[in-house]
């Protein structure tokens, strides 16, 4: 992980528009995901989602998630999501890079307000370009986000085996929370 975060860091210092630039991190944001079908509802969750905020002019963003670490309730579907859905041996994180596009209409006192998030999303090894809206708030000297969106499995070439399709949705739910303290 720490090798990861490392990379993340570099790959924001060398997009940032100016050297000064305040940087902000996480080590523990929280990712949820939620696939709703009427046979059966799938949640996991983690803790252990990195991501790196680039507080100059672009807004630069990115984040990682260890796949091994999203927890379930069921043993067996952390397993098979591990080994058959995601593998993630081969594919061992997700990933997103890219900016917060409307980084520089952002008042630090507004509370929360609503941002727009573009970049690649990285899931199974495949990426995708994404627009992803969320919302940011400047608090205690720390920029908190949450975001929802939708990961659609056969964009990532996740493949789900026939006798279970009815058990898993197409469209998965992704919930992410995460604050930001100064590097």
């Amino acid at each position: 992980m720490k090798n990861t975060l490392t990379f993340l860091i570099f790959l924001l210092c060398s997009a940032a528009s100016t050297l000064d630039a305040q940087q902000f991190i996480s080590r523990e944001g929280h990712v949820r995901f939620f696939s709703a079908t009427p046979l059966e509802d799938i949640e996991a969750e983690t803790d252990q989602m990195s991501a790196i905020l680039d507080a100059g002019k672009n807004g630069g963003f990115a984040f990682q998630i260890p796949m091994l670490t999203f927890h379930f309730d069921k043993a067996l579907m952390e397993e098979h999501f591990n080994e058959s859905y995601i593998e993630s041996e081969k594919h061992p994180r997700a990933t997103f890079e890219g900016a917060i596009l409307n980084w520089e209409e952002l008042n630090p006192t507004a509370g929360w307000q609503e941002v727009v998030a573009s970049g690649k999303l990285n899931v199974h090894g495949v990426s995708q370009t994404r627009t992803i809206q969320g919302q940011m708030q400047f608090n205690a000297g720390s920029w908190e986000i949450r975001a929802q969106f939708d990961v659609l499995t056969a964009d990532h070439e996740i493949r789900i085996p026939k006798m279970v399709r009815n058990q898993i949705a197409e469209s998965i739910t992704v919930y992410v929370d995460a604050v930001l303290t100064p590097r």
